[in-house]
C-alpha cells in the first residue's frame, strides 16, 4: 500500500557533484508499527531507522532489499528497518524489561549494528559493520559511509508529532557537471551545504512543498527536484518463503516440534501473520520438495 503523504525527493545542486534526497514518513511508520505496541522512545528509535533505511536504498541501483539491524545485550534485544528497491518498507522492535526511561541513542550504545544488502542477482549478501561512533543513527551512518563506500555523506532526521523528515546529501566522486570547478571551490560549495543544512533543517515548515522546504534550508544553491517517488509498507513474508524455512529446517526437527505443539505456528514480527502447519500439511510440504527434486 502506498500513502500519497509518505514521500521521497531526489535532487541535485546544479553544477555541482552533490546530489541529495529529502522523505517524509508518518503513515508508512504507523502501518509498520499498528501491531506493536511500542513506547514512545521505541518508536522515534525506529521510526529514525527507517528514515535512514529509505535514505540510503534510494541511492543504490536496488533490485532486492537494504536492511538495518540493531542488536544490543541491554533491554534493547532487536531494532530492524528495510526498505526494498520499490521503497516498499518494513520495520520491527524487539525488547525486554522497563525501557521507557531510556533516551533513544542510550538503547543502542552498547549494540552491534549491521547493514545487510541483498541483491537478487549475487549469490550472496553484502553485510557490513556500522561502528558504534556518534550520538545518533544518523551519525553512526555518516561515519560508516565514509569509512566503508568513501563517498562523503551527510544525513540529518528531525521528527515531530510523529512526522519524520529525512535529509541526505552525498559528494559523489565523479560529476561531469561539475568538471569546470576545481577541488578547492568544490569543498566550499560542500561545506557551505552542510553548514546551510545543519543550522536550517530542524527548523523546516512541514506545511511547505517540498520545492520551498528546500530552498529554505539551502537558500543559497540551485536546486533541481525531480518526481517523488512513493513509500509504503510491505512485508516480503509469504506462504512460500515460510515452507522454504521449514524445508531447511528439516522433516525430522518439523515432526518433532509437531508431536510436541501438534502443528507448527510461524507468526510474522513485521506484519502479524500468522502461518499454521498440520502434520498433513508438513508432509504435504516436503512431498512437493522431493517431486520437484526427482523431476
Amino acid at each position: 500500500m502506498r500513502n500519497s503523504e509518505d514521500k521521497l525527493h531526489r535532487f541535485i545542486f546544479e553544477n555541482t557533484d552533490i546530489r541529495g534526497n529529502y522523505v517524509k514518513l508518518s503513515h508508512t511508520i504507523e502501518e509498520a508499527t499498528q501491531h506493536q505496541a511500542l513506547p514512545q522512545n521505541l518508536h522515534a528509535i525506529l521510526g529514525e531507522l527507517m528514515v535512514a533505511s529509505s535514505l540510503l536504498a534510494s541511492t543504490l541501483k536496488l533490485d532486492g532489499s537494504l536492511t538495518l539491524q540493531i542488536q544490543t545485550n541491554g533491554p534493547l534485544k532487536l531494532l530492524i528497518a528495510e526498505c526494498n528497491g520499490n521503497l516498499g518498507m518494513r520495520g520491527t522492535v524487539k525488547w525486554r524489561g522497563a525501557i521507557e526511561s531510556l533516551a533513544p541513542i542510550d538503547l543502542i550504545k552498547e549494540g552491534h549494528f549491521i547493514i545487510t544488502l541483498i541483491q537478487k542477482n549475487a549469490k550472496t549478501p553484502y553485510q557490513g559493520i556500522v561502528p558504534m561512533e556518534g550520538n545518533s543513527i544518523s551519525e553512526l551512518l555518516e561515519n560508516y559511509m565514509i569509512r566503508s563506500e568513501q563517498i562523503q555523506t551527510k544525513l540529518w532526521i528531525y521528527s515531530q508529532n510523529d512526522i519524520f523528515h529525512g535529509l541526505l546529501i552525498q559528494k559523489l566522486p565523479f560529476n561531469s557537471s561539475a568538471e569546470e570547478l576545481n577541488q578547492d571551490e568544490m569543498k566550499n560549495i560542500w561545506e557551505r551545504i552542510v553548514e546551510s543544512a545543519n543550522q536550517s533543517f530542524s527548523e523546516l515548515r512541514p506545511e511547505l512543498e517540498v520545492s520551498e522546504i528546500l530552498q529554505n534550508v539551502f537558500s543559497s544553491e540551485t536546486i533541481r527536484l525531480y518526481d517523488p517517488t512513493h513509500l509504503g509498507f510491505a512485508c516480503s513474508c509469504s506462504k512460500k518463503s515460510v515452507e522454504n524455512m521449514l524445508q531447511l529446517i528439516g522433516k525430522e526437527e518439523c515432526n518433532s516440534i509437531i508431536e510436541e505443539q501438534a502443528s507448527i505456528t510461524i507468526h510474522c514480527d513485521f506484519c502479524n501473520e500468522c502461518y499454521q502447519y498440520s502434520e498433513d500439511e508438513v508432509d504435504f510440504v516436503f512431498n512437493e520438495s522431493n517431486n520437484s527434486v526427482n523431476h
